[in-house]
């Protein structure tokens, strides 16, 4: 084998390597026919490939249909130069032979350069053999006719059939068939970057300079996230630079503490001062702007998490995945504008073996196959990695990206995830301490609801959170002054035994005194725990908290019956929110939506759905498509509980109620209005509430509150704060 080519094994693959290094052809075959030349040479020899690369500053590499298509071809290279020159006259008759030969071997030597043009010619050749078939007399017309049947007819139909000729005649000619993954040198992961024809742009938008692309594939009902990065558009010598810096960077590694949070920082500057050295020394023609650019792409595929990175950047993505076996399938995301989309980039082995070891190191937890779980907190995101035994076919992982700003009530009456007279019930519910848990599918928005009603608590408030992997943004309701202490527990998938246990955090968050206590999830043997908080804080403080289930009753059974609960103790409980993602009419299109906020009664005595003990004070509507109140809310027991807990009639329970939710519509409505979104984040609610509560306390100072008078100050304060 020429000592520029070479099969190497990656994972359980062979992938077919030619170095393409110095080559003045171009290493591309849809655009080189030098090259395509070189490459079916190279099949040739070696069919048996699963992938091929070809290597230079740029890197391609064929895989799937593209491969398959260049196979086809140098099969058809390599049978009929096996076969094709063996018919070429009948044994008794050789006068032809030498012609013919020299014919066909012209035509299969631009077969392995342009494949249309050797089909041309060769239908030429057909053509010619078949107009003269009936001259010459009998023996030469049957000569003909054996070598029109035996060699050329098989060989128009062969490689007329093939799909690079079915192909090459569209737009995009034989990138349209082999769409190669492509890469720049320095870099492992691998990007599709040819769009079909077939396929609709639906969305476009740049992130952290990188150009991404929304498509519609309307044949499979599938949408395709493109991300495109400055990376894969570099210079040359820009990309030569790079691969410069990164060798100086591993023949003398930086020593890096996994728990220091300016790692990075440290890694990118000393990046840069490589770069600089090689710049200084006259052998690279870059900017100072240009080495800082290079130097931030460099780290992101160095210390940092490569092209994951730059879709954890773009705030629409809410999930990544990656499936096993690596590199069969394409990342895939869950997109905040348009739901599940299959990506352009591919991860190999390599990548995944490095994040595998950076999330070892960062997380301070084992990884293997005694241990094939690891769960940890990334940044702004929830990481999960699963490995054999567990997946048999290798790791996958999922990233659960968090909002890097607090969800707040007036955002999800803006996306319509519930109304403003939902949301000013849930308020309402809040500032009168109830026991509140929120349940509904992974996914349907239960701990950002949870952490939008830990918002409607005025700051003075102190709030203990008790989570086993941190999704609470703690240290950003700390800056909108909060009091909040955290409670960090051992992770239920972890087997290290560092941190504390579920119910011994609860135990302990108990005796830290007066406080809201906000439990992340519900799961475990923490319940009995998190049962007697709420029986304690139905006298004084809420207690709130997140658990699997799709409605009241199945909260119920999973309390009682697996969990362990008593059933007199579920009474602790006095509201259920179910949350959910639905389709919306049988479409394809979902949405997350608030369903239930359901009551628990309390005069009931072993099965709270039998008994009447469960009440839907709000209901989803799905022929108006939104949740509204029902009758019951005006007999709810919960509801004159609050009423003769704040000295208040039952009416004004109500005109609170009211107050609540118009502040939200008016809120809403005004963001959309003067598009300003930021009305909608939590720094400004939170000063909304701060606001209208101050006029309430004024207003209850006189003796007795007027809630419209509350609400016209309010909406005064508003056109103040945002200068209407």
């Amino acid at each position: 084998m020429s000592p520029d080519r070479k099969v190497v094994t990656v994972g359980e693959e062979r992938v077919l390597r030619i170095s393409c290094a110095g080559c003045s052809k171009g290493a591309s075959a849809e655009s080189s026919p030098d090259c395509l030349k070189d490459l079916l040479e190279a099949l040739v020899k070696n069919p048996a490939v699963q992938g091929v690369v070809l290597a230079d500053v740029y890197e391609r590499e064929y895989r799937g249909d593209g491969l398959e298509a260049l196979k086809e071809v140098a099969d058809i290279l390599r049978e009929n130069r096996r076969w094709a020159f063996m018919n070429l006259t009948p044994k008794e008759c050789t006068r032809c032979a030498i012609s013919r030969k020299s014919r066909l071997e012209r035509i299969f030597v631009d077969l392995g350069t342009d494949p249309p043009a050797a089909l041309r010619k060769l239908k030429e050749f057909y053509h010619e053999i078949s107009a003269k078939k009936g001259h010459g007399g009998k023996k030469c017309s049957s000569c003909r006719e054996y070598f029109l049947d035996t060699t050329l007819s098989p060989l128009v139909n062969s490689i007329e059939n093939c799909r690079i000729l079915k192909n090459s005649k569209c737009k995009d000619g034989y990138a349209g068939v082999f769409k190669p993954l492509m890469r720049p040198c320095f870099l492992t992961s691998r990007l599709q970057l040819d769009v079909l024809d077939k396929l609709e742009l639906i969305d476009a938008y740049e992130v952290d300079e990188a150009a991404v692309r929304i498509y519609r594939d309307r044949e499979r009902l599938q949408n395709i996230y493109f991300v495109i990065p400055p990376e894969y558009h570099l210079p040359q010598e820009q990309v030569e630079l790079m691969q410069s810096a990164r060798k100086a960077l591993l023949e003398d590694p930086p020593e890096l503490d996994s728990e220091n949070p300016h790692s990075r920082a440290l890694v990118e500057r000393r990046i840069e001062d490589a770069m600089a050295d090689l710049v200084s020394n006259g052998k690279f023609g870059v900017t100072k702007e240009e080495v800082r650019l290079l130097s931030k792409y460099l780290t992101r595929f160095t210390v940092g998490l490569g092209l994951i990175d730059i879709i954890l950047a773009d705030e629409r993505v809410q999930d990544v995945y990656l499936d096993s076996p690596v590199g069969r399938s394409p990342l895939h995301i869950q997109h905040r504008d348009h739901e599940e989309c299959t990506t352009n980039v591919f991860l190999t082995q390599s990548d995944v073996d490095s994040l595998v070891s950076k999330f070892r190191a960062m997380s301070g937890r084992p990884f293997s196959e005694a241990d094939p779980v690891l769960d940890m907190n990334l940044s702004d995101a929830r990481l999960a990695v699963v490995g054999p035994p567990l997946s048999a076919q290798g790791v996958a992982m999922a990233i659960r990206r968090h909002k890097p700003t607090p969800w707040t009530l007036a955002q999800f009456v803006n996306a319509r995830f519930m109304t403003p007279a939902a949301a000013g019930f849930l308020s309402l519910l809040v500032d009168a301490n109830s026991s509140i848990l929120l349940t509904g599918s992974r996914g349907a928005g239960k701990t950002s609801l949870l952490v939008s009603l830990m918002l409607e608590l005025l700051p003075r408030r102190r709030i203990i959170t008790v989570e086993d992997t941190s999704e609470i943004p703690v240290e950003c309701l700390r800056k909108l002054g909060f009091k909040v202490q955290s409670l960090h527990v051992q992770s239920t998938v972890s087997s290290t035994d560092v941190e504390l246990r579920a119910e011994d955090a609860l135990k302990a968050a108990l005796r830290l005194g007066e406080s809201v206590l906000v439990i992340g999830e519900v799961r475990g043997n923490e319940a009995r725990t998190l049962y007697e908080a709420m029986r304690v804080g139905m006298a004084g403080n809420s207690v709130m908290g997140t658990i699997h289930g799709a409605t009241a009753r199945d909260v119920f059974e999973r309390v009682v019956y697996d969990l362990g609960i008593h059933p007199s103790s579920f009474k602790a409980t006095d509201v259920i929110a179910v949350a959910a993602p639905i389709r919306l009419k049988g479409g394809m299109a979902r949405a997350r939506k608030l369903l239930q906020v359901t009551e628990v009664r309390k005069k009931w005595r072993k099965d709270p759905t039998a008994e009447g003990g469960f009440t839907d004070l709000f209901a989803y509507d799905y022929g108006k498509g939104e949740i509204r109140p029902t009758k019951a809310i005006r007999s709810s027991e919960l509801i004159e509980n609050i009423a003769r807990k704040w000295s208040m009639r039952h009416d004004e329970i109500f005109r609170n109620l009211w107050l609540r939710s118009e502040i939200y519509r008016i809120l809403v409505e005004t963001a959309r209005e003067r598009k300003r979104q930021d009305l909608l984040e939590s720094e400004f609610v939170v000063r909304s509430n701060l606001a209208w509560r101050g006029f309430f306390e004024e207003e209850l100072g006189r003796g007795r509150v007027f809630h419209r008078k509350v609400l016209n100050k309010w909406r005064g304060w508003l056109e103040d704060s945002i200068g209407l």
